[in-house]
This record gives structure tokens, C-alpha cells and sequence, in this order.
């Protein structure tokens, strides 16, 4: 696991095992001993940083909170997998041609997505004309490659069907492209045209498992805040609504079902006042509707391989969190945590899927642990790195706890 790994370097430090120490007492509620501060921060610091621990556990930690522990045996197919792969000679010519943003020899797409090369090469084609790249700023297409290349890898597929690594790689394709592609005329797709992109981009055999894997709430965010922006509006929580009500009105074919539930949403939810409408309105709907459409999904129709497919792009996005924020690297470690829980909550007796969970989860809290362990490790400005982890801390504190 990449943060096993990560927190394994951090191993090196000399003070590790210091600093490890006064995190288990932070997660168990107890101050750290100043003897312990000491071997840190020194005798003229220890006093001032205990104060502030102390005052910290007395506001925030509760005492019936359970920790989270480390699995014994945990699992690791979705590492092995991402491992494996990568020394692939499919994968390797596929990759470096992506990442110089060119186009793969077709029949190197062959070996992971069989029948369905053409489309993968279709949406590959439209990802490099766009230029798009993530934050780290690779060609975003390479992770959609990367996911479907570990779908293949871990046998998700039936026997002689290449569907799942198909829907691997073309589970952004939706949000991505949508609002970027152009009709035979010239004219812009969108959301209010989104039939028309699924005929044109997508296998029609696949499309509604690619749609479950959608984000459709941020793309219809995304269309009101634009429609807001364009009609030089504020962006309240109220003109939002608004604006829900009158899409919701135009009865969209295949996208009313999402207006309507982050309509419900909003509705019934209450935001704080200096909040950044956009970005909450967009994370509730990803912790309450996104998920959990994934995974009763998979309930309904008795396969969970949709929402293992989630879990290992959770997983990718992890993998490659150094390029974030340090706010975006706790969202990731949120998200992937979240999607464990949901997961656990399916009550799946499948053994792969609450193996790759497990994974997951034990990935989360190494990430997490890694994401305090640096704050405290610091050798300078220790009583602002001590509160810098403690205020991460807080807002980690799902991973840290059952």
C-alpha cells in the first residue's frame, strides 16, 4: 500500500517512534507526559505544547470514541495489481504514448479492452485534443487507463468479455467530456443534450453501468453555478435552488433522476453561513448521494463490481496524492474511507470486495497517520506544527475512530 510505503520513510526519522507515541495518546484521548514532549521539542517547549494538547483533548476528543486498528494480515490486490501491470509491455507502450500526449497503437489497446478498443481510443482521442491534465499535471487520461489496466489486471472481467476494464477507463469519461465536446455542428453538448453524448461516446451496452459511476450532481452543479455566473447572479444558496427547480422543470431525459434527488437535498440542508456554497453543496452531495448510489446499485443488481471499480479510482487518486493540497489530501483520505464504510454497510459476503475495503480503510489510516506524524516531526515552529496536526487531526477524525 503507497501510504504504508510513505509512512515507512517516515520510519527513518530518528524522532519516529516519539512522534508515533504522542499521536496514539492524542487518538486515546491522553495527554502526552511531559518527559515524552521533551525528547521532541525540548524542555523549553514541552510545558507550552502539553497546555496546548491538553486543551485540545478537553474540547474535542470525546471519551467514548473507539480507535481505529491496524488490520493484522491486511490486504493488498489492488497495490499487487497497480504494481503488476506496470510491467506489462501493453500497458507500458500505452502509457508513454499517453503521457506524451499521443495516441496508443490501437492494437496494444486490444490486450486490455478486446471489442471495445475502438471506443477506449474514441475517448482517449477526445481526452488529448482537450489537453486535459490533472492537478499533478499529468494527461488526465492516464489515469483512466491506469484504473481500467488494474480492473484487467485483478479479473474483474468475465471470461473472454472485457467489459469491466472497458468501464474502468471510461468511468470520468461523462464529467470530463460532457460540457468540452462539440455536436456535428460545432455547437457545445452539455447537460441539457446528454443523451446525444452517451449515443456518440459510449457503448450502448455499458452506458448505464458508466452512468452509476457518474458524478451526475457535480455536473449539474457545475451547470447552475455557470448559468448563475453568466447571468451575473450571486451564488446563494437560494438562487441555486432556484435554479434546480426551473432545470427540474425542463424534465431533462435521464438527468431529472439526479435533479430531483439533489433538489430533496438542498431543500433539507443546512448550510453555514460563510461556507463556500459551491464546494459544500458538492460535497454533500457526494457523501449522500454519489456513494450511495453506487453501492445500492450493486445491492440491487447482486454485483459489486461497479462499486469495486469506485473503490480502486479512490484508490489511484490516493496513490497519486502528493500532488494535492493538503486540504484535497484529507477530502481524498475522507472519500476513501467513506467509501469503505458504505462498503461494510452493503453487508456483502463476496470476500474480494471486503478485501479490497480492508485495503482501502488500512490505506486510509497509514495515510492519515503520515498526514500528523510530519506535522509533529517538524524541528522548527513546533508549537505551530503541534496545533497545524492537531486541527488536521480534528478534521480526520473519521479515520482515526470506528
Amino acid at each position: 500500500m503507497s501510504s504504508k510505503l510513505d509512512l515507512e520513510r517516515l520510519k527513518k526519522d530518528k524522532n519516529y517512534h516519539v512522534a508515533k507515541e504522542i499521536l496514539q495518546c492524542i487518538i486515546e484521548g491522553i495527554c502526552p507526559e511531559i518527559k515524552v514532549l521533551e525528547k521532541l521539542y525540548g524542555s523549553n517547549s514541552a510545558s507550552q505544547i502539553r497546555d496546548i494538547i491538553k486543551k485540545f483533548l478537553e474540547q474535542n476528543i470525546s471519551r467514548n470514541l473507539i480507535p481505529r486498528k491496524h488490520a493484522q494480515d491486511p490486504a493488498t490486490e489492488i497495490f499487487d495489481a497497480r504494481t503488476k501491470v506496470e510491467s506489462n509491455k501493453h500497458y507500458q507502450l500505452i502509457h508513454s504514448q499517453l503521457l506524451n500526449y499521443n495516441l496508443p497503437d490501437i492494437n496494444n489497446l486490444d490486450f486490455f479492452y478486446g471489442s471495445y478498443s475502438s471506443e477506449v481510443f474514441k475517448i482517449f482521442k477526445t481526452y488529448l485534443i482537450a489537453g486535459l491534465k490533472r492537478k499533478c499535471d499529468l494527461s488526465a487520461v492516464t489515469h483512466l487507463h491506469r484504473v481500467g489496466a488494474v480492473v484487467f489486471e485483478m479479473g474483474l472481467n468475465d471470461d473472454n468479455s472485457f467489459k469491466y476494464s472497458t468501464i474502468g477507463t471510461l468511468h470520468d469519461s461523462i464529467e470530463d467530456l460532457l460540457n468540452l465536446v462539440n455536436d456535428e455542428n460545432g455547437n457545445s453538448i452539455g447537460i441539457l443534450n446528454y443523451k446525444k453524448f452517451l449515443n456518440e461516446f459510449l457503448p450502448s451496452n455499458l452506458q448505464s453501468s458508466i452512468k452509476t459511476l457518474t458524478n451526475h450532481y457535480d455536473l449539474i452543479l457545475q451547470f447552475v453555478v455557470g448559468k448563475l455566473k453568466a447571468e451575473d447572479k450571486a451564488l446563494t444558496i437560494k438562487n441555486i435552488q432556484h435554479e434546480i427547480k426551473k432545470l427540474l422543470e425542463l424534465n431533462i431525459d435521464e438527468i431529472n433522476i439526479y435533479v430531483r434527488r439533489i433538489k430533496v437535498l438542498l431543500d433539507n440542508t443546512e448550510f453555514l453561513p460563510d461556507e463556500d456554497i459551491f464546494l459544500a453543496a458538492k460535497w454533500a452531495c457526494y457523501k449522500t448521494l454519489y456513494l450511495d448510489n453506487i453501492a445500492f446499485s450493486s445491492k440491487e443488481n447482486d454485483d459489486y463490481r461497479l462499486f469495486e471499480i469506485k473503490g480502486i479510482d479512490l484508490s489511484d487518486n490516493s496513490h497519486g496524492k502528493d500532488a494535492l493540497s493538503i486540504e484535497s489530501k484529507i477530502r481524498n483520505i475522507i472519500k476513501n474511507t467513506l467509501w469503505g464504510t458504505k462498503g461494510y454497510a452493503l453487508h456483502s459476503t463476496w470476500i474480494p470486495l471486503n478485501r479490497h475495503i480492508e485495503e482501502i480503510l488500512e490505506d486510509s489510516l497509514f495515510a492519515a497517520e503520515c498526514i500528523i506524524l510530519k506535522d509533529l516531526l517538524e524541528n522548527q515552529s513546533y508549537l505551530d506544527f503541534v496545533m497545524s496536526a492537531l486541527i488536521k487531526f480534528k478534521k480526520l477524525e473519521m479515520i482515526f475512530y470506528v
